[in-house]
Formats: structure tokens, C-alpha cells, sequence
């Protein structure tokens, strides 16, 4: 399995730490050292409230809301122009890390067990990872991993 920083991957079947599976998109963010952080599985569950929602990236402490929007349509992908069907949210306080070997073993064939969806435009990666870096809500064990 390669899988490369801000590459939109979508898995048929995904499983889940806290069990159970469904088809999800996954973005990872950093690779390093058999650790793989990934940015949320990407949802298009929509908790904000439509006076704040903007695209991009949404930081209301007051609220407790720390996610970054990808509006349905906007390209996403230079390389493929993909671009999710749906507005499409990243709570950074579910960024989570996993086990990069197990990852591999559970997922080993690209086109079957996954596919991959394209490479996030440049200004999208700078736009997230500032989202991040700026985050109240994103776990500190994340923070170090990603900003050393």
C-alpha cells in the first residue's frame, strides 16, 4: 500500500478502531516512523450551524467547533479533479493516528480494498494544516507528531 500525505483514498470498506465498517474517505496527513495520522475520516454529517458555516476552516473555541468544510463540487484534486458530492467536514478533534503496518495488512490491494481519489491542491494542504497547527481541539499527541 503507498500511501503519500493529502492523498484522498476511499475504502469500500472500512474498519473502524471501535469496530464495525462502512465504505469512508480517508485523508492522510503525515507519515512517519509506521505511524499514520489521518485527518478525520472525512463525513458529510453537518453539525454547524448554517450562520457560521463557511468554507474552509472553522474555529469557534466559545463552541467547541474545530473543523475544516469541503464544499460538494469545489475541486479538490489537481491531478484528477475530484471534488466530494456532498459538503464533506473534518472535526479535528477526531484526527487520529494508526498503526501504518497494520493499515497495510488490513488493506494491501489498491483498486479492491482501496482506491485513490487524487492529490489535494497545494493551497488546500497549506489551508488545512494551518487549520490544524491553529486548532483548540486537536489532540496534543497529534500536534507533535505533525509540528515538531
Amino acid at each position: 500500500m503507498a500511501i503519500n500525505p493529502f492523498t484522498v483514498l476511499y475504502f469500500p470498506t472500512f474498519y473502524f478502531k471501535k469496530g464495525g465498517s462502512k465504505p469512508k474517505y480517508f485523508i492522510p496527513i503525515y507519515i512517519e516512523n509506521n505511524k499514520l495520522v489521518v485527518a478525520s475520516l472525512p463525513t458529510s454529517q453537518d453539525f454547524i450551524p448554517d450562520d457560521i458555516k463557511v468554507s474552509g476552516c472553522m474555529e469557534y473555541p466559545e463552541r467547541c467547533i474545530s473543523c475544516y468544510l469541503f464544499p460538494n463540487g469545489k475541486e479538490l484534486c489537481d491531478d484528477t479533479g475530484f471534488s466530494f458530492p456532498l459538503d464533506t467536514f473534518i472535526y479535528l478533534d477526531e484526527i487520529d493516528d494508526y498503526d501504518l503496518k497494520t493499515f497495510e495488512s488490513v488493506y494491501p490491494v489498491e483498486g479492491i480494498d482501496y482506491h485513490i481519489l487524487g492529490s489535494i491542491k497545494p493551497i488546500i494542504k497549506e489551508e488545512l494544516l494551518n487549520c490544524i497547527k491553529n486548532s483548540s481541539r486537536v489532540k496534543r499527541k497529534i500536534k507533535k507528531l505533525i509540528f515538531p
